[in-house]
């Protein structure tokens, strides 16, 4: 029986246990943390926390808040603010003032957050180095196990299933599956016709998206690209869409769905994102990369606008032989979201 690191058990109950909207407790060499997600906070956890508690947040999200700071994160004296007041910090669709709050920065405060971030949660915790009531019962991990678990190769995917999935015009078609070692999360391998034939078959590698994909939403052009990219592999008798789970650029579907609300303020995609507290992409295409190899696939024609994804994918050790563009429908609802892509991200359309 082959034996899982501690990290490899710690850490993904450590996340399930943040996402159920539970608190932790993170040991390090020097302190003892308390947290608990600002997503979850109820005005009684904010009574237990008292006043030595901090709020945690990126710096992403701290320069939204008009807050220079030096470090990827910074604490937040929530001493002086009210429940209210926290949310806001946290939050940037809640509309509460918030006062000038004591800063302070911290090594270990990035590393917190991460965790959040894995859970798909607002980045942002309540933290403080003394006992609440119940934490006792938290779970608890060390910060170590956390570094080991973001620098392993968490990348490393098995296949769990397979089967034909006949599409109209390419009814010889397979899906396949794949799930991340240490995260568990699934990924998929839609693979049309036969690629061993090809020297470079064509390839789309898609991020999961419910909003354009499944409902049709006129806000992207990710259900237009994904269409095109099928008719195209399927007109070149052959190729693989890489699906993956990685909804919103990487911040879930809860998360998007707040970016979405920013949007309607007069926020571009990626400044949304930004306010939230994420990068303004946190999406990993070495998963793809990883993919891909299984398939035995080392060069590829490549689906695509995006230039990070080019990037990522060759570091990777994957040959692009070539790209190829994917232009959908533009219409009022997704002008800006296309002019921004272009804009900020350098999207070659």
């Amino acid at each position: 029986m082959v034996m899982l690191q501690h990290y490899c058990v710690t850490v993904p109950r450590a996340i399930d246990e943040l996402s159920r909207g539970r608190g932790l407790v993170v040991r390090t060499n020097h302190a003892r943390y308390v947290i608990f997600p600002a997503e979850f906070l109820s005005t009684e956890v904010h009574l237990a926390f008292g006043g030595a508690a901090k709020l945690l947040i990126t710096a992403a999200r701290a320069k939204s808040l008009g807050i220079i700071v030096s470090s990827d994160a910074a604490a937040l004296d929530a001493s002086a603010l009210s429940f209210e007041q926290i949310m806001s910090a946290a939050d940037p669709t809640f509309t509460t003032n918030i006062p000038s709050p004591n800063i302070s920065e911290h090594s270990d405060y990035a590393e917190l957050l991460r965790l959040v971030k894995y859970a798909c949660l607002l980045p942002a915790l309540l933290v403080t180095t003394e006992d609440i009531k119940d934490s006792a019962d938290w779970v608890s991990l060390s910060l170590d196990d956390l570094s080991k678990f973001a620098h392993e190769s968490a990348k490393e995917i098995t296949e769990t299933a397979r089967a034909k999935l006949p599409l109209e015009g390419a009814e010889q078609s397979v899906l396949v599956s794949y799930r991340e070692a240490l995260s568990g999360n699934v990924h998929l391998a839609l693979i049309i016709g036969d690629v061993s034939k090809q020297i470079a078959p064509l390839v789309r590698i898609h991020s999961s998206c419910v909003t354009g994909d499944i409902l049709g939403s006129l806000r992207c052009d990710c259900g237009d690209q994904l269409q095109i990219a099928l008719s195209r592999i399927i007109k070149d008798g052959a190729g693989i869409l890489v699906y993956l789970h990685q909804e919103g650029r990487g911040i879930g579907i809860t998360n998007k769905l707040r970016a979405y609300a920013l949007q309607e303020k007069g926020f571009d995609t990626y400044d949304a994102n930004l306010m939230l507290g994420f990068g303004e992409d946190e999406r990993d295409f070495t998963i793809a990369a990883s993919i891909l190899k299984k398939l035995g696939i080392n060069n590829v024609r490549l689906l695509t606008n995006n230039p990070e994804k080019l990037e990522n994918l060759k570091k990777s050790g994957i040959a692009i032989k070539e790209r190829i563009s994917l232009v959908g429908e533009t219409g009022r609802h997704n002008h800006d979201y296309i002019a921004a892509k272009t804009k900020k991200s350098g999207h070659l359309f």
